[in-house]
């Protein structure tokens, strides 16, 4: 009997369903169910809002670190650019200035790109080469201001190795104004010395004259401002003047240079 009663029972809300399902489907389009499908909906939304609303959050978030990146990148360019207007600006017009202190030369500009030691001399290197027209053989380099800073060295198509004048292997036949020739050697720091100066002309030169590269050599041109002279000792102990001078060209403030050929 209990098992007829469970079927009957079973059987019945079976219909009961079937019926609600036929109902449901025919109104499914009166504006009342739209309001309470529309109010469901509602509340679904309020729910998971805080889910939404941390999702957006956290995808703003992504977006400013990455405007942050880019506006870091772009104020980075802008220095570049800023310093390029500057040293344009600076030496515009190189060779009508180079030209007087130099005069009968050509000059090509560079610009340092890297400063290194090996275990031969001290250099640096720059952003310029043979299809530059850096000539194969080497010449002498100068600053802006006409100055000698040191000698090409090794050089291929795009970059050039300037062997510096603040390197102790690095030496240069020089000459004084009134044509008193030595040989400059470097010393350390900014100061270095004019060495193979007889003493029979400790009268013709003093302290604060300059000396220049001579026209003894194929690697530089004549009259390149070197150094200037520091101190001058006649010691009983040596044969020559000990001529102690100093490095006109500041090596360590320069970006700019320009091979003399």
């Amino acid at each position: 009997m209990k098992k007829i009663y469970n079927l009957y029972r079973d059987f019945l809300i079976f219909i009961l369903c079937c019926l609600i399902s036929i109902l449901l489907f025919l109104i499914k389009d009166t504006n009342n169910i739209k309001k309470v499908r529309f109010n469901i909906s509602n509340l679904f939304s309020i729910i998971y809002s805080p889910k939404d609303l941390f999702n957006k959050l956290s995808s703003l978030e992504e977006e400013n670190i990455i405007l942050m990146n880019n506006l870091k990148i772009i104020s980075e360019n802008n220095k570049v650019l800023e310093q390029r207007l500057r040293d344009t600006k600076k030496y515009f017009k190189y060779d009508d200035k180079l030209s007087k202190l130099i005069p009968n030369y050509n000059f090509i500009p560079g610009r340092i790109i890297e400063h290194s030691f090996s275990g031969i001399a001290d250099f640096f290197t720059i952003n310029i080469g043979l299809k530059d027209g850096v000539p194969k053989d080497s010449k002498g380099v100068i600053n802006f201001n006409g100055d000698l800073i040191g000698r090409t060295f090794s050089i291929n198509d795009y970059n050039t190795q300037i062997h510096k004048i603040t390197d102790k292997n690095f030496n240069v036949f020089v000459t004084t104004n009134n044509g008193i020739k030595g040989q400059f050697s470097y010393i350390n720091g900014n100061n270095g010395m004019m060495a193979s100066v007889s003493k029979k002309y400790e009268k013709e030169i003093e302290p604060g004259d300059t000396i220049y590269t001579s026209n003894s050599s194929t690697v530089f041109a004549p009259n390149i401002p070197v150094a200037k002279i520091i101190s001058i000792k006649n010691s009983a102990q040596k044969h020559e003047l000990d001529i102690k001078v100093k490095i006109l060209a500041d090596i360590n403030s320069i970006n700019n240079v320009f091979i003399v050929e």
